[in-house]
């Protein structure tokens, strides 16, 4: 039987950069392991069920936070169930776009969920099951703001106010506070390949890889 896999998470307000050093840390990845040993993957997403109600909660739609939350935690017990539980149990790496974080950060401290009411909700979605480690890209939000303004067209969070973007960033640090083994927060200020050095450092010690330096 195959042994466990490792579940790696990238987590960051929108437009810190997330989703540019996960595919730097995807493709580092895939230089020392077959492609069929890794998987990358996203939330809210990852399955076609999953998928379908990501583009609802892209919408700019007003809607009851509540419902919005009863919305992520089907899309994350969806995906969990058939997607990366699997893939772990085949001893594969899974790299996921927001996990379990992302829903504290923005429900909890952007849209004033009460924690607990979704930490029994999120203990449901996700089976039990935790990233091994996670890299939080933090910026500065005003650097955040400028890089969704380039982008174009948002979508529902990337058009919430400065404020709201304030709060999730505030969550996200407090988080890594509470779980420091495992949150590792790096400076998304800085070139991209200093973050990625510094994040597969990381990566490698979970994968129990000697560092390639």
């Amino acid at each position: 039987m195959a042994r466990w896999g490792k579940f790696i998470t990238v987590e960051g307000i929108d437009g810190s950069g997330k989703s540019t050093l996960l595919d730097a840390v995807h493709r580092r990845i895939l230089n020392l392991l077959p492609p069929d040993k890794v998987v990358r993957t996203h939330e809210p997403g990852g399955t076609p069920f999953a998928d379908l109600l990501r583009a609802a909660l892209s919408e700019r739609v007003e809607r009851e936070p509540m419902a919005e939350l009863f919305t992520l935690m089907a899309a994350r017990y969806d995906h969990t169930k058939r997607k990366i539980i699997p893939a772990l149990q085949s001893g594969k790496v899974v790299l996921c776009d927001r996990y379990s974080d992302s829903t504290f950060a923005y429900q909890v401290f952007g849209k004033g969920l009460e924690y607990y009411t979704v930490a029994r909700f999120n203990k449901v979605a996700t089976l039990g099951i935790k990233p091994k480690l996670t890299l939080l890209i933090d910026v500065p939000v005003e650097v955040a703001l400028g890089r969704l303004a380039a982008k174009g067209k948002l979508d529902h969070y990337e058009s919430l106010d400065r404020a709201f973007f304030e709060r999730v960033r505030y969550g996200y640090l407090a988080l890594a506070r509470r779980a420091k083994k495992r949150i590792k927060v790096l400076d998304g200020t800085r070139p991209p390949e200093e973050v990625l050095e510094e994040a597969m450092g990381y990566v490698m010690e979970v994968l129990g890889w000697p560092s390639l330096k």
